[in-house]
């Protein structure tokens, strides 16, 4: 599942999660436009948080899909 997915579904505030994780807000909101891609122990903490709702393959899907999208805009 997506992480903008989960926190909506949850109820859960962007500042609430980040506080949980010992990151910061902007580091959240980055991950969920996905401009940037969670450290490895913090990918462990996520799971961890989530109950595995949100996987590391969460994040990597959301980037493949990014790269998919570009392709296709580059076709004729």
């Amino acid at each position: 599942m997506k992480l903008k997915t989960y926190l909506k579904i949850n109820e859960i505030r962007v500042a609430r999660f980040a506080e949980s994780l010992s990151v910061t807000k902007q580091a959240v909101y980055k991950w969920i436009e996905g401009s940037t891609f969670p450290r490895r122990n913090v990918l462990s903490k996520i799971l961890k948080v989530t109950n595995g709702d949100v996987t590391p393959v969460d994040f990597m899907r959301a980037d493949y899909e990014q790269d998919v999208r570009s392709t296709e805009e580059l076709r004729p």
